[in-house]
């Protein structure tokens, strides 16, 4: 997000309204980024690679969800936010998630077949998770904007009201 204003305070308590949106956009533009150059498809990767904090990208993602008068490109947010959930700490290396052929399979490892169950398990409860928090998000940018745009500020006689009618 270009800006074209700048933040003459270091201090992030001393932050204005524009700043923490400003900063939200840069967030979610860098993740959008990294998963440009990531790829991430169906994997599950450690947290710790991300760009920023995990708690901070989703919050950034809820606050430019919320904020977005375009559907398209809210949907569009959303799907990128829950994405979120295929990172996970304590991964360690990549986990490819593929299907493989049972005939070209080793012998199956119990511990590393739990390993993965409880990580299916970690990503299956961030998603529901992520799917509740930016769909919140969502329905406040969409009340907002239909809002304001289904109802005209005239009324029939021809006066107006900044806040529209009931």
């Amino acid at each position: 997000m270009a800006r074209a204003y700048g933040s003459t305070s270091a201090n992030e308590a001393e932050w204005s309204d524009t700043d923490i949106l400003a900063k939200a956009h840069d967030i979610v533009e860098t993740f959008l980024t990294f998963l440009r150059l990531e790829r991430p498809k169906s994997d599950i990767l450690d947290a710790g690679c991300l760009p920023a904090s995990k708690a901070s990208i989703i919050s950034a993602f809820r606050l430019v969800v919320a904020t977005e008068p375009r559907d398209e490109v809210r949907e569009t947010l959303l799907s990128a936010g829950h994405v979120l959930a295929q990172f996970q700490d304590g991964i360690g290396p990549r986990i490819s998630v593929t299907p493989a052929c049972v005939m070209q399979a080793e012998a199956a490892h119990p511990a590393g077949a739990k390993q993965l169950d409880d990580v299916l398990r970690q990503v299956e409860e961030d998603t529901r998770r992520l799917r509740h928090l930016l769909g919140k998000a969502s329905a406040i940018a969409e009340s907002r904007y239909h809002r304001i745009h289904s109802q005209t500020p005239f009324q029939e006689d021809g006066t107006y009201t900044w806040y529209g009618h009931a």
